[in-house]
C-alpha cells in the first residue's frame, strides 16, 4: 500500500507545480518621453503569462527610488486577477518626477508573480530638462606663457532639453570691482572683439567660437579660471544667464646657461688651475633643486659635483673648482663637460649639458701663470743682481777713498 501511495503524492506535487502560469513584466512605455524634472508621468506595464496554464491571483509591485513617487490615490502592488495561458494584461500608474532629479536614465523595478512577487525586471526612464542649458565643454589650449598672445577655439554645447537662441559669449572684463570696492585686475584677457554671437543651438547641438586671449607679462606660474558669460533666450522668449570658467594654466620654461668666468693661472699641461664658472637662468620660470657636475678628459677635478639650490628666473649664480691638467694634456682647446640637473615649474627632472672649452697652453705661454711665471721671476733676480753689481762697482772706490781722507784727518 505504501508502495503505491509514495508514488501517487509525487504525481500530485508535480501536477500541482505545472498548472501554475509563468509571470513576467516584458516592457514598459511612458509619456511625456523623456519626463521632465518637477512634472507627472504615466506608466504603463505589460505582463505575460507564458505558460500553459492559466495565472492566478496574478499580483504587480512597483519599486520607486529618487527621483520617482507615486501619485496620490496611487498603490504600489495591484491584483490583476486571473491571467489565461499566454495572455497579456497592461498596469498603468501615476507617478510624480522630483523637481530636482538631475537629467540622464533612471530606473523603475517591476515585482510579479501568483500570490507572491518574487519575478523582478527593471526599466529606463529618459528625464531631460525642458530648458536650454549651455555648457563650455571644449577648448583648444589649456596652457599659456607670459606675455603670449594666443587664439582660442572654444566649444559650446546645449546640454539641456529645447532650444537656445541669440546666443552671446563674452570673456569678462580685464578688471572688476568688488561689493567693497576693492579693483580686481585680471591676469588673462580678451583681445579683439568683446563678445561673439551664435544663432541657434538646438539641445544636445555645439557650435565652436574663437576668441583671442592674452596674458599679463608678469603673471604668476600657477593656474587660472577666466569666467565666460553665456547670455541667450530659451524658446519663450525668457532670457538666460550661465558663467562657465576656463581652466587656463600659466606656465614658462626655465632655461639654464653657462659660460667660463676665469681660469686662474692659465691651463698648461701637468699644472692645476682654479676654474669659475658663471651659471645663468634667461629662461621666465625658477630652476629648482639646482645640482652640477663637471667632467673632462685629460682633468682631475676636486669637486665635480655641486649643489646649486634654486636659479630663479633672470638670476646667475658662479661656483669654483681646482682642476688639474695631466702632462700629457694637449695643447689645444679642450672641452669642460658641464651637465645641469634641476626640476621645472611642474616639478619635472630636467637636464642640460653644455660644452665649455678650455685653452691649454704651453707653460711659457701662460703669461701670468705655471714655469713662465718662474721664468719671469728668474729674469727679475737677475736683472736686480745685475744692478747692484753696477751700483756697488761704482760706489766702492769712491767709499775707499773717502775712508782713507778721514784717516789721514785724524
Amino acid at each position: 500500500m505504501k508502495k503505491i501511495i509514495l508514488p501517487l503524492l509525487f504525481v500530485l506535487l508535480f501536477a500541482g507545480y505545472t498548472i501554475a502560469g509563468d509571470l513576467e513584466a516584458n516592457s514598459l512605455s511612458y509619456e511625456p518621453a523623456p519626463v521632465a524634472p518637477g512634472s507627472a508621468l504615466t506608466v504603463w506595464v505589460q505582463i505575460k503569462n507564458d505558460s500553459i496554464h492559466e495565472a492566478e491571483n496574478a499580483l504587480i509591485q512597483l519599486e520607486l527610488e529618487f527621483p520617482f513617487a507615486l501619485q496620490p490615490g496611487e498603490i504600489a502592488e495591484k491584483n490583476l486577477g486571473s491571467i489565461k495561458p499566454f495572455e497579456k494584461a497592461t498596469v498603468e500608474y501615476k507617478l510624480l518626477v522630483n523637481d530636482k532629479a538631475v537629467d540622464g536614465v533612471h530606473s523603475i523595478k517591476i515585482f510579479v508573480g501568483e500570490e507572491v512577487t518574487t519575478k523582478e525586471s527593471s526599466f529606463s526612464v529618459s528625464i531631460l530638462s525642458r530648458t536650454p542649458k549651455l555648457e563650455i565643454v571644449g577648448s583648444s589650449v589649456n596652457e599659456l606663457s607670459p606675455g603670449e598672445v594666443t587664439p582660442i577655439i572654444l566649444t559650446i554645447k546645449n546640454i539641456g532639453g529645447s532650444v537656445a537662441k541669440n546666443i552671446v559669449l563674452k570673456v569678462n572684463p580685464e578688471r572688476t570691482v568688488t561689493a567693497a570696492g576693492v579693483v580686481v585686475e585680471r591676469e588673462i584677457v580678451s583681445l579683439g572683439a568683446s563678445a561673439k554671437y551664435i544663432n541657434k543651438l538646438d539641445m544636445g547641438e555645439s557650435a565652436n567660437v574663437e576668441i583671442g586671449l592674452s596674458v599679463n607679462q608678469n603673471a604668476e606660474l600657477k593656474n587660472y579660471s577666466v569666467p565666460i558669460t553665456l547670455e541667450y533666450f530659451d524658446q519663450n522668449g525668457s532670457s538666460k544667464t550661465e558663467i562657465s570658467y576656463l581652466g587656463i594654466k600659466v606656465t614658462a620654461e626655465a632655461d639654464v646657461d653657462a659660460v667660463i668666468n676665469s681660469i686662474t693661472p692659465n691651463a698648461f699641461p701637468g699644472g692645476t688651475s682654479e676654474v669659475v664658472v658663471d651659471l645663468f637662468n634667461i629662461g621666465l620660470a625658477d630652476a629648482k633643486y639646482v645640482v652640477i657636475e663637471l667632467s673632462g678628459q685629460y682633468m682631475n677635478i676636486e669637486e665635480p659635483k655641486q649643489f646649486i639650490g634654486t636659479l630663479e628666473a633672470d638670476d646667475f649664480d658662479s661656483f669654483k673648482t681646482n682642476v688639474s691638467f695631466e702632462v700629457t694634456t694637449p695643447m689645444q682647446e679642450i672641452p669642460l663637460t658641464l651637465s645641469i640637473y634641476y626640476k621645472d615649474d611642474a616639478l619635472v627632472e630636467r637636464v642640460e649639458t653644455k660644452q665649455l672649452m678650455v685653452k691649454v697652453a704651453s707653460p711659457t705661454a701662460g703669461g701670468d701663470g705655471g714655469i713662465g711665471l718662474i721664468l719671469i721671476g728668474l729674469i727679475s733676480l737677475a736683472l736686480q743682481l745685475i744692478g747692484l753689481y753696477v751700483v756697488l762697482k761704482w760706489v766702492y772706490p769712491r767709499a775707499k777713498v773717502f775712508v782713507e781722507n778721514m784717516r789721514k784727518k785724524k
